[in-house]
């Protein structure tokens, strides 16, 4: 895959740098034998469940391109019909805008097509996955689960362990062309999934617990199979059925 371009692209340099590590974790998936693989960021969180779901790939629905593991703690539309998992977790469709990018898992070929799309980095890697005004995100169909696996380390602690150096403090004003343009996509988005009802508006994606198996590690990476309920820290490594491969 070539290298994507980051002329006159509107991020920060620190902003660059994460989404090229999303990129490279795409890459892995992109290129692996497995059907889905899960990526994290930096200080992400796990739930006590984490380890157990993430132990296979069975619960995945089969059209899903990307499930979101992680919450925001902020307002979300999600689909009102909910799939049961076990242990009281169950899979929405997520229509809206849910920030964030700290923890989510990916199909191969959603993760390809991402490739494709993002030669030239035009907005934050978590507006491209999770912003129905961006097409990379409308034309994916998108799972929210809940409660979430995981969450940014300052949500639960209510301090930044590690402050990250992607920061928001304002939102970039948008030409008034860019502005049309997203409105467009995102009534696209909302046709296309059929989503302009049987949704519903919930206060907060709730987090599944505070025990946590996973350490800081800096950047995108991906997370291994989990061995005995627990997550492996090796990188690099799929959701793994069984007789999986390592992708390196």
């Amino acid at each position: 895959m070539p290298c994507c371009s980051v002329a006159k692209s509107p991020l920060s340099a620190a902003e660059v740098c994460c989404f090229l590590s999303h990129r490279s974790c795409w890459e892995i998936v992109a290129n692996g034998a497995d059907q889905y693989g899960a990526v994290f960021e930096d200080d992400v969180v796990f739930g006590a469940g984490a380890g157990s779901l993430l132990a296979s790939d069975r619960w995945v629905p089969r059209d899903a391109d990307v499930i979101k593991l992680e919450t925001h703690f902020a307002k979300v539309r999600v689909g009102r019909k909910e799939v049961a998992l076990d242990d009281g977790v169950s899979l929405a469709r997520l229509y809206g805008l849910h920030a964030g990018a700290a923890g989510y898992v990916i199909s191969r070929s959603a993760a390809q097509r991402l490739l494709r799309r993002t030669m030239h980095l035009r907005g934050e890697v978590d507006f491209v996955l999770f912003h129905p005004g961006f097409m990379t995100c409308s034309l994916n169909r998108i799972y929210q689960i809940m409660p979430a696996l995981c969450a940014q380390h300052h949500f639960v602690s209510g301090r930044e362990r590690f402050p990250s150096l992607v920061r928001r403090p304002g939102r970039r004003p948008k030409p008034f062309l860019d502005r049309i343009v997203g409105e467009a996509v995102r009534t696209f988005a909302y046709l296309r999934n059929q989503s302009l009802t049987g949704t519903k508006k919930i206060e907060a994606v709730a987090f599944s617990g505070s025990e946590v198996d996973g350490k800081t590690v800096h950047g995108a990476f991906i997370y291994g199979q989990p061995e005995h309920g627990h997550l492996n820290k090796a990188a690099g490594i799929p959701i793994a059925r069984k007789n999986s491969s390592t992708a390196r």
